[in-house]
């Protein structure tokens, strides 16, 4: 049997090969036409692909111009409780903002507080910071340099590390110009007049402890990153003309901010008001657990607080992103941030066994519940 099977198989490969062995074998000359012409349709394919590339290379870069210089849209939204001694009261806030891109080194924005932490029932009345508290133009990439830029119009600042002094993400209102530059030590300088933000005389602090406001002034900072953990800042502020302004304002001031952990935290800030006999002094610290991200559902954040802040040094509340009073105070705070769902968060936020540093008197607990979202 296996005989039989080999014999076929012998069999069927001769028979197989045969066409090869009889088959005339072209010659040098018609294989040399043939790889010509195959290289002349590999030419051609080559070229199209070449063409294609560049029409799609094209039409992307068509795109994503197109989108750049698109008109962007967003805002953010908050309802909260606030109850700092005299009972609690509901109050909403609602801000939008507008951006273009001009070309691919400068852009415009603009953001409008149509409602500013206005108390339910009280529209009209009390909702007195309705206002475009940022419109500036920003031009990067000065002279080629990615390190420079420079800002023009009403923008916000900020000093220091922790956000109790000043934040640009809290309230604008600085009407001027800033210039930035610098790679190892970043270095921003410039003047301008804050005076377009109200005096804090019916702020919803609630503890109303001052009634000033930074004018015309110059301003220096410095940051320095000498790991990628840690960030130092020293910066330096002085009015050149406090008309309006009950309290002069020259204030110096260091920051840092460092990771201690996979997930924690340490921020602080120390700085001194000279332009007045008191010389008030401010002193700040943040420890931080976690990261409440809005785009991370259920992320979540816990921060403990220290104030020590002397009356006369920090010069409204208005401008700063520490939600709980840090201003003639002296004390301990807490809150607790939560990502509900994307774009929803959650925040508790307490100062608590806190001191009016101006009298030595026990200051009312400060309570704070709201829920934020971005669009």
């Amino acid at each position: 049997m296996k005989k039989h099977v080999l014999t076929c198989v012998t069999a069927a490969l001769i028979m197989g090969l045969s066409g090869s062995v009889y088959a005339a074998e072209p010659t040098l000359e018609e294989q040399q036409a043939e790889l010509s012409a195959l290289k002349t349709r590999l030419a051609v394919v080559e070229k199209q692909l070449k063409t294609q590339e560049v029409k799609q290379k094209k039409t992307e870069e068509t795109i994503k111009k197109s989108k750049d210089n698109e008109l962007k849209f967003y805002g953010d939204a908050r309802v909260r409780s606030v109850d700092s001694g005299d009972g609690y009261s509901f109050e909403q806030r609602v801000r939008l903002n507008l951006e273009k891109q001009i070309n691919k080194n400068a852009f415009f924005r603009v953001r409008g507080i149509v409602m500013n932490e206005n108390e339910m029932g009280t529209t009209g009345s009390k909702d007195i910071y309705n206002k475009i508290d940022n419109a500036y133009m920003q031009f990067n990439n000065l002279y080629g340099d990615k390190n420079s830029s420079i800002k023009l119009g009403r923008f916000g600042h900020s000093f220091g590390t922790t956000g109790y002094w000043s934040s640009a993400g809290s309230l604008g209102m600085y009407d001027g110009i800033e210039v930035t530059t610098g790679k190892v030590v970043k270095i921003s300088t410039g003047f301008g007049d804050w005076g377009g933000a109200k005096d804090n005389n019916s702020s919803t602090d609630g503890k109303r402890t001052t009634a000033n406001k930074i004018e015309k002034n110059v301003f220096l900072k410095l940051g320095y990153k000498p790991s990628r953990a840690t960030a130092l800042q020293a910066w330096h502020i002085r009015e050149t003309n406090a008309d309006a302004s009950p309290v002069d304002y020259e204030v110096t001031g260091l920051g840092f901010k460092s990771d201690i952990g996979k997930n924690w935290s340490l921020a602080g800030d120390y700085s001194k008001n000279v332009a007045i006999d008191d010389k008030p002094v401010g002193k700040f610290f943040t420890l931080s657990y976690g990261n409440a991200n809005y785009s991370k559902e259920h992320s979540y954040e816990a921060r403990l607080y220290y104030a020590d802040v002397d009356k006369g040094n920090v010069p409204g509340t208005l401008n700063k992103s520490i939600n709980i009073p840090c201003n003639d105070v002296k004390g301990p705070g807490l809150s607790l941030h939560y990502v509900v769902t994307e774009n929803v968060l959650a925040e508790f936020l307490t100062g608590f066994n806190m001191e009016k540093k101006s009298t030595g008197k026990d200051a009312d607990n400060y309570y704070r519940f709201q829920v934020s979202t971005k669009f």
